[in-house]
């Protein structure tokens, strides 16, 4: 079945982002609300995508392709802000509404995190084509970017160290009422503390964020390991991972 939405991680692998703070790589930021907000998609029965589920360098056309050939109707891609400034930024293609990116400013606003401005822009020598290529080269795909606060901002770095589950939350409630889909809240509610990216589940934080680990780091790649934090793991899947871990340590 083809996915209804598709959801981004910006920048990922050698790429850091610009929206790093002392708390927080951007990458590593945005892999875990789009990680969260996939397994709550898959909770709430959407069917979803990834363009990355780990701590890969995905350039520019090959990140567009997996959006635009992924068979969605929506993109969700998520980054985080810096360069002065406070609060969220959702920017939306031209030739899209600007209801969703409204939703989503609204709802973000609700748990706290104010709205900077909700926009379009356009190449400076074209004024029908985007300005960013994830809303020009996504195709049909309706592709809003979130800029989820100011890596460079102490009050937005607090509140995304803090509570950034409670924000990807925020956008699923968005995007279920946009696209007039059925929203249940999760079983578990968003804790207002950092930690892994579990959420909605009775794994301890501490072991969620060891996981999480693995897996931003590479050394963890098949996502059915992901909720499994008290499963042991075979004897050769352990080998690989002592393989990755020794080929990342050698000079």
């Amino acid at each position: 079945m083809a996915p209804i939405v598709i959801v981004d991680a910006g920048h990922g692998g050698i790429d850091p982002g610009g929206g790093n703070s002392a708390q927080f790589t951007e990458k590593a930021m945005t892999l875990n609300i789009s990680l969260y907000q996939y397994r709550r998609f898959q909770e709430l029965q959407i069917p979803v995508a990834l363009t990355r589920s780990s701590d890969v360098t995905l350039q520019s056309e090959d990140r567009t392709a997996l959006v635009r050939n992924s068979g969605a109707r929506y993109c969700i891609c998520n980054h985080i802000n810096s360069g002065g400034g406070r609060g969220s930024e959702v920017i939306y293609s031209i030739y899209s509404s600007a209801a969703f990116p409204r939703l989503i400013a609204d709802e973000l606003e609700a748990e706290g995190m104010p709205n900077r401005r909700i926009f379009t822009r356009t190449l400076p020598n074209n004024s029908k084509q985007d300005y960013y290529y994830m809303n020009r080269e996504t195709g049909s795909v309706e592709t809003v970017i979130i800029e989820y606060g100011f890596a460079d901002n102490p009050l937005d770095a607090d509140k995304l160290a803090k509570d950034w589950k409670t924000l990807a939350e925020a956008v699923i409630r968005a995007f279920c009422e946009y696209a007039n889909l059925t929203y249940q809240p999760p079983k578990t509610a968003p804790p207002s503390t950092g930690g892994g990216s579990g959420g909605g589940s009775d794994v301890p934080d501490w072991k969620q964020e060891a996981i999480d680990w693995m897996f931003d780091q590479g050394l963890l790649t098949n996502e059915d390991w992901r909720n499994q934090a008290d499963t042991s793991l075979p004897l050769w899947a352990e080998a690989v991972i002592l393989k990755r871990l020794y080929e990342k340590l050698k000079p």
